[in-house]
């Protein structure tokens, strides 16, 4: 046989070359076979071992040891064939690993067997079994002729062989190259499960029998590169991501962190240039929710969310918190606040929460604050459930007084005498909104301009959004990632809607010129709107209030007053709305004060427009926010974060620009086996040359250790601790109080070990008392 397969096989060489070979014999054992050995076997002594003759188990290159069932550790790994290993006799190996080799399988289907420590809280894993046979091989080297010579072989097995078909499962066989490794890691930021990848490496290879790993082996390469980041902690790795987007965006980025007294992460803040960008133009009204808290520490995420011009949801920043007392919300604003520019918007909806109002009010003074209508009205059949099911008009009446009338006389008149009726003048509760009905109440909030908007459904709806991206199981680090990559689409959302907006004409309803002009002023969206509008207010009939005319005219005010209202409608259940109008500058109000709350022209305007003979918008029904071109900031589009200047290139860059360059190169070279076979030439010719060429000097961020460093905290930042807040609550259907009457009560819980009512077995202390007793004695 050749030196050279010998040279491979042995990494060591005999140190002393001139001591005699003295043959030893062993008796094998009797319970494993009756067959007299073939060949030669030695004693395995301490102080006397065969220097001349090695002997090694052919199956050796099989064994591999890494639990694949455990993501997070990898046990009882062999480094050299001279290891003991658990279960076997330590006269089993030789201790002179130089002088003679002893790969010793135990009989193992594939070499050595490792027996996992199995404890009561530890799983036990699955082993090879022990077949107590040793193929082997007996090897002599010859001195004078310089080259080793096989004295004997043993190829009988006492087990079945793996087929060839079946070579790609045997655990020597598996491995995963760098290329697919970053392939992996590719998909896995992108979202992919682990078995979608497994299919798409499958597809590539032409089936999942010719990859060569299993799903496992996917999850083992992401344990690898979250081990890779155990250097620092994962707030850390959060943190250092943000401060290379900032350099990379010539700092642009806004960052700032709070942390306790253990330096562990308390509240973080963070703003995208392109948020602030966004906020200078719609950051009129906001709503602000710290309901959504999935990530792996339970912090509540806090994304300030406004409306765009295409009414979609907008972020304004980002915030990450660890508990909701009124110093914590105050810091968050602040910082957000300094962020933005010291530029407070001009209306904030919240959840109606105590602490987050007073927050508020010290922070946001001149910020008119609303509170979320939907959450309030969630509580009516809660706190008043008696009335509910006492009184089968209280709903109605209820609903009516709160949401129909226009004006705050009416509605005060209404509601005295709905108190008056209902006997409602002790309920606390009910007292308490009352006295906060100018957040909540239509009436009063009509005269605050809010989008639209009266809950804080945009910030709940953008908590479903970034469900795609993140998980209860999501770090600080990936958090940041998804919650960029969320950002990014969002963006992206808004851009396709401007190209829709700008180059594609939109269907006309009435064909008028009010319906022409909106066209070519507003959004694809606000149109829509505009034309809903148009339409009702053909339905309208317009008729000139003399009194009130005559009456302002003796005033001296330039208004002439309109009323309008519906005529096929019964005149005692007729809702007339009164307009206001100047004729010559086309000034104009209505009582149900749409233009002031929503920004755009209510039905009842439109329809005293029409009747004026009025053939475009005038400017001051235009709110610029709901234009084409709202998002210009200066007549440039804001969502660019190209810098103008040139950084190079990260590994993962120079990976996925390569890839969409193979993926040309493979589909140029499948048209023709020509060009296969060229291409394949090409490959083979020029990837040796690539090996050969250096790779000092490569800037990649790959590695946390490169990346910057925030300058502001000289220590690294530890995570935070179990944010223990309200957050968002599971989802339960919601049941009106009229479906528990009539229902059985259930009977009190009764523990079943001290039939005592109020507990049950689990938490019953005389059962904890006596086992107590019982482990001590």
């Amino acid at each position: 046989m050749d030196d050279k397969l010998f040279a491979r096989m042995f990494s060591h060489k005999r140190q002393n070359e001139k001591k005699e070979a003295i043959d030893h014999s062993l008796h094998l054992d009797d319970l494993n076979t009756s067959e007299e050995p073939k060949t030669p076997v030695y004693i395995e002594d301490d102080d006397f071992v065969h220097k001349n003759e090695k002997f090694i188990n052919l199956d050796d290159d099989l064994v591999d040891v890494e639990d694949e069932n455990d993501e997070n550790e990898v046990e009882n790994e062999v480094e050299n064939d001279s290891d003991n290993v658990e279960g076997e006799d330590e006269d089993d190996n030789v201790e002179d690993a130089n002088l003679y080799e002893n790969v010793d399988g135990g009989g193992g289907l594939y070499g050595k067997s490792v027996v996992a420590k199995s404890s009561q809280n530890k799983r036990r894993r699955e082993v090879l079994p022990k077949s107590e046979w040793k193929v082997r091989m007996y090897v002599n080297y010859q001195k004078k002729k310089r080259h080793w010579e096989v004295t004997s072989l043993e190829l009988v097995h006492n087990h079945s062989l793996v087929s060839p078909s079946k070579m790609n499962l045997v655990q020597r066989e598996r491995h995963v190259n760098t290329a697919t490794r970053s392939l992996i890691k590719m998909f896995y930021g992108s979202g992919v499960r682990n078995c979608q990848v497994m299919n798409v490496i499958g597809n590539i290879h032409g089936g999942n029998d010719k990859v060569g790993f299993n799903v496992q082996y996917v999850r083992n390469v992401l344990r690898d590169e979250r081990k890779k980041r155990f250097e620092i902690s994962d707030a850390q790795a959060g943190l250092d991501l943000l401060h290379r987007l900032n350099e990379e965006s010539g700092s642009k980025y806004f960052i700032r962190t709070e942390v306790d007294e253990e330096n562990r992460l308390k509240c973080l803040v963070w703003i995208d240039p392109r948020c602030i960008m966004a906020y200078q133009n719609f950051g009129d009204v906001m709503a602000f929710d710290t309901t959504y808290r999935t990530n792996r520490y339970a912090m509540p995420f806090v994304p300030f969310t406004g409306v765009n011009h295409h009414y979609q949801s907008v972020i304004f920043g980002c915030t990450l918190m660890r508990d909701e007392h009124a110093s914590t919300f105050e810091w968050i604003l602040r910082t957000w606040l300094e962020g933005v520019g010291n530029n407070p918007p001009l209306t904030i909806i919240t959840d109606p929460d105590q602490t987050m109002a007073s927050a508020i009010a010290v922070v946001l003074p001149n910020t008119t604050h609303l509170l979320c209508s939907w959450h309030i009205s969630q509580k009516f059949p809660e706190k008043l459930a008696h009335y509910y099911s006492a009184f089968p008009e209280f709903k109605t009446d209820f609903n009516h007084c709160i949401y129909k009338f226009l004006t705050e006389c009416i509605f005060e008149a209404r509601w005295a005498s709905f108190v008056e009726k209902y006997h409602l003048q002790e309920h606390k509760w009910l007292n308490v909104l009352y006295e906060l009905k100018r957040k909540w109440i239509p009436t009063y909030t009509r005269n605050t301009f809010s989008a639209f908007q009266n809950s804080t459904s945009r910030s709940e709806g953008m908590n479903s959004f970034f469900d795609k991206y993140v998980s209860s199981a999501t770090g600080l680090k990936k958090f940041i990632e998804n919650a960029q990559k969320a950002l990014a689409r969002q963006f992206m959302r808004e851009k396709e809607e401007d190209y829709v907006t700008i180059n594609l004409k939109r269907p006309m309803k009435l064909h008028t010129t009010l319906d022409y002009h909106a066209s070519c002023i507003y959004t694809k969206e606000m149109f829509r709107r505009f034309q809903d509008e148009l339409v009702e207010s053909s339905k309208y009939f317009v008729e000139k209030d003399r009194r009130a005319s005559e009456e302002a005219e003796r005033m001296g005010d330039v208004y002439t007053y309109y009323s309008c209202y519906r005529p096929m409608s019964e005149p005692t259940r007729r809702n007339v709305y009164f307009v206001a109008f100047e004729k010559a500058s086309s000034l104009g109000m209505c009582t149900c004060r749409m233009l002031e709350h929503s920004g755009l022209p209510c039905r009842h305007l439109l329809a005293v427009f029409t009747k004026k003979r009025v053939s475009e918008i005038p400017p001051y029904y235009i709110n610029r926010r709901w234009t084409m071109h709202a998002n210009r900031v200066d007549g440039v589009l804001p969502y660019n974060l190209d810098v103008g200047q040139s950084h190079e290139m990260t590994s993962t860059d120079r990976f996925n620009s390569m890839t969409m360059l193979t993926m040309s190169f493979c589909q140029s070279s499948i048209a023709s086996k020509e060009r296969y076979d060229y291409a394949v030439g090409v490959m083979n010719r020029e990837i040796p040359i690539l090996e050969r060429m250096s790779v000092n000097g490569i800037k990649s961020y790959e590695s946390n250790s490169h990346a910057p460093k925030a300058s502001a905290h000289e220590e690294p930042i530890l995570d935070p601790i179990m944010s223990q807040t309200k957050g968002r609550k599971k989802d339960v259907r919601f049941k009106s109080p009229m479906e528990s009457i009539g229902k059985k009560e259930k009977p009190p819980r009764k523990c079943t070990y001290c039939q005592m009512e109020g507990h049950d077995k689990r938490k019953c202390a005389s059962r904890l008392e006596d086992l107590k007793n019982v482990q001590e004695s």
